[in-house]
């Protein structure tokens, strides 16, 4: 079991890693979303919603850094305070992502029109 659960602390810190460099990115270098796979950062409607992404990324960091803690702290000796502590956190966190994904939903929609009235 312990070689499971520090498998799973390793993927989980490689998570927030991950996570966090995107952050960065997004938030101080905006224009290397040109570089992403399938041309997905060369539009302008990406390129504005760069600061929501980088909420998402910092936003899915912590978290994933909360459970590499769990991950850490869960299978040792611990009382069951610190455990609530980091499972209130990282539902925070996920909480927040919730939201900042909802924030980038909403940047990514195209420009509604004006209705067209048939009144001259």
């Amino acid at each position: 079991m312990s070689l499971v659960r520090d498998a799973l602390f390793a993927f989980a810190l490689a998570n927030a890693g991950f996570w966090a460099g995107l952050a960065c990115a997004w938030a101080f270098r905006p224009q290397w979303a040109e570089r992403l796979p399938l041309q997905l950062g060369t539009h302008e409607r990406y390129r504005r919603a760069a600061p929501a992404w980088a909420r998402l990324a910092a936003a899915l960091a912590g978290f994933w850094t909360v459970a590499a803690a769990l991950y850490l702290v869960g299978g040792r000796s611990a009382g069951p305070a610190p455990l609530i502590v980091l499972f209130v956190l990282a539902a925070a966190f996920l909480l927040v992502a919730i939201v900042a994904a909802g924030s980038v939903y909403r940047a990514l929609q195209p420009p509604s029109r004006l209705p067209l009235s048939l009144e001259p």
